[in-house]
């Protein structure tokens, strides 16, 4: 009889080391885009890579099911879905990140929306000429890290995590609770100590938003 609660209690410890105890079924809802990476410019029919991404859940009990892309007349849509749990999980932050292969077949303008009302640009298609350098767009979370600026579109945790180049210093002090908007240029990377070599972004301008990371996660 004493044996139960020890071994209730190690195949608790079990589950959670394991990173989730996942009870009944799961809950799907929208996942937030809330990041963007492309060329503004790019020539009719040539491929090339664009990217997205945007926070998950705020610890381990929650999972991207589908994150897609869509080329109307006008624009490019972008969304995702996740699935939740009602489960005791691991604390550690899931965002998602996609590099997806893109050819747009006519030219013109195309805006860049997503469902969460972020504005992330204009894309360019032309029919002759040069791809322009890649831009960024979006909304994400701030922390510093072996003397870079680091920046990712959730709490930085498990996911695709940047390098801010010439942030402002107003904007080095708003710490990491806050939601800050981000438009920049992809520029190589910066070593940035435990973290590995990251993508540069060199930041154009930069704001703090009214929102906080519990935001990110509703």
């Amino acid at each position: 009889m004493e044996r139960a609660p020890y071994l209730a209690a190690l195949a608790l410890t079990v589950l959670l080391a394991a990173g989730c105890w996942r009870l009944g079924e799961a809950y799907e809802s929208e996942a937030l885009v809330t990041w963007v990476a492309y060329p503004e410019t790019v020539r009719v029919d040539a491929p090339f890579s664009f990217e997205f991404g945007g926070p998950v859940s705020p610890d381990q009990c929650g999972r991207l099911d589908t994150a897609t892309l869509a080329v109307t007349d006008a624009s490019i849509e972008l969304a995702a879905l996740r699935s939740t749990f009602r489960a005791m999980c691991a604390p550690q932050h899931v965002s998602f990140y996609e590099a997806r292969p893109l050819r747009i077949a006519t030219p013109g303008e195309y805006r860049v929306r997503s469902s969460t009302g972020i504005d992330l640009g204009t894309l360019v298609a032309i029919d002759s000429g040069s791809f322009s350098a890649v831009r960024t767009w979006g909304e994400g979370t701030i922390r510093e890290a072996a003397g870079c600026w680091l920046f990712g579109p959730g709490w930085i945790g498990s996911q695709r995590v940047f390098a801010l180049d010439r942030l402002a210093p107003e904007l080095q002090e708003v710490g990491t609770e806050r939601v800050i908007y981000v438009r920049g240029q992809l520029r190589g990377f910066i070593s940035c100590g435990n973290w590995g070599s990251r993508p540069r972004i060199r930041v154009d301008t930069a704001w703090v938003t009214d929102k906080r990371v519990g935001d990110l996660y509703p």
